[in-house]
């Protein structure tokens, strides 16, 4: 899950998904094919449904896209992808993903229309996290570089998504790792070793630093844009930032190492993922507690779309379906345990 991922003290936070595919072919001397362990992803196919909506998931150890049917939760496609991916953003029109490759300093972009990578774009070193500007013209990415901590960048690459090529480079704080922008399109969140950095999309420019917000991971605006809640792994807590005044309206105890968050569509309630106890949190829109629901081991990415919440979870390698309404997991994907699913998106 790149830097800073969860593990904490438990006996069973390392299993094999830590090796590699030299290392684990010794287990199958015979092949993989019908095992969980990489077989499911050995045996899907390998272009990606070409119409309908599908749920694209960035497998960080596995180097592909899977792509999992959400009206049965099954694997249509497992596609060869750049190296660690890990972030997932879309275009408005849904006809285009891109793909941060942690391990790689490029961005692939996924025709979703073809069903594969058709280029990649080459940025900083070590990107994370990645978001799509309202109008679609630009994706932004978080350059983390090779440490979280001194070692970092401090870069931000703009894409031009008209012509794939990197339009600008932006500073921000140290290692910047998740980004996030208001509905508006005018300003960009990005969560760095350092604080939270609020950038000016109009020139790039740093307008503030919140320093109290350092080494926070996961960042989401609300459609109103009133409201920023960004997540501290470290300290267990959801912070919702008035966007005006950038104060700190509350300060929410959620799960163990929550790691993303997510808002729903109509803005009516945030989900948070406990990567250390297997959780989401439901919350309202100011951090009232409404429930929590109990997913696989170590959920990461969180994305709604419509009634359906959906979760990736990166030891038990699935993607997670939670119906909004009732809070209920109304599905569970398995992507094979050398996938360490990371970033989700939903085109």
């Amino acid at each position: 899950m790149g830097p800073g991922a969860p593990g904490g003290a438990r006996p069973y936070a390392r299993s094999r998904i830590v090796e590699n595919d030299t290392t684990h072919k010794d287990d199958f001397p015979h092949g993989t094919a019908g095992t969980n362990f990489p077989g499911i992803q050995d045996t899907a196919p390998k272009t990606g449904p070409t119409t309908g909506t599908h749920v694209y998931a960035a497998g960080i150890v596995s180097n592909t896209i899977s792509v999992v049917d959400p009206s049965n939760h099954t694997l249509a496609a497992s596609v060869d992808a750049g190296i660690n991916p890990f972030g997932i953003t879309r275009t408005p029109d849904g006809r285009k993903l891109y793909i941060s490759n942690s391990g790689a300093g490029d961005v692939s972009v996924f025709d979703t229309t073809q069903g594969k990578i058709v280029s990649a774009v080459r940025v900083g070193l070590y990107p994370h996290g990645v978001v799509t500007s309202p109008d679609g013209a630009y994706v932004y990415v978080a350059d983390t570089g090779p440490d979280p901590g001194a070692g970092g960048s401090r870069s931000l690459s703009v894409i031009d998504t008209e012509t794939d090529t990197v339009d600008d480079t932006w500073q921000t704080g140290l290692a910047p790792r998740c980004v996030a922008l208001s509905p508006d399109g005018t300003t960009l969140y990005v969560t760095c070793t350092d604080g939270l950095s609020v950038l000016d999309t109009g020139d790039g420019s740093t307008r503030h630093t919140l320093p109290g917000q350092a080494r926070a991971n996961g960042v989401a605006v609300h459609p109103d844009g009133r409201r920023v809640y960004v997540v501290d792994p470290r300290q267990g807590t959801l912070s919702v930032i008035d966007s005006g005044s950038l104060r700190v309206r509350a300060r929410i105890r959620v799960g163990r190492s929550p790691w993303q968050v997510a808002v729903g569509p109509d803005g009516s309630r945030v989900y948070v993922t406990g990567a250390n106890d297997d959780t989401v949190t439901v919350l309202d829109a100011n951090g009232g507690r409404i429930g929590t629901v109990r997913v696989k081991h170590v959920p990461t990415a969180v994305t709604v779309a419509g009634d359906t919440v959906w979760v990736s979870t990166n030891a038990s390698s699935t993607v997670d379906a939670i119906d909004a309404k009732t809070l209920k997991v109304v599905g569970s994907t398995p992507l094979g345990l050398a996938t360490s699913p990371s970033g989700l998106a939903v085109a």
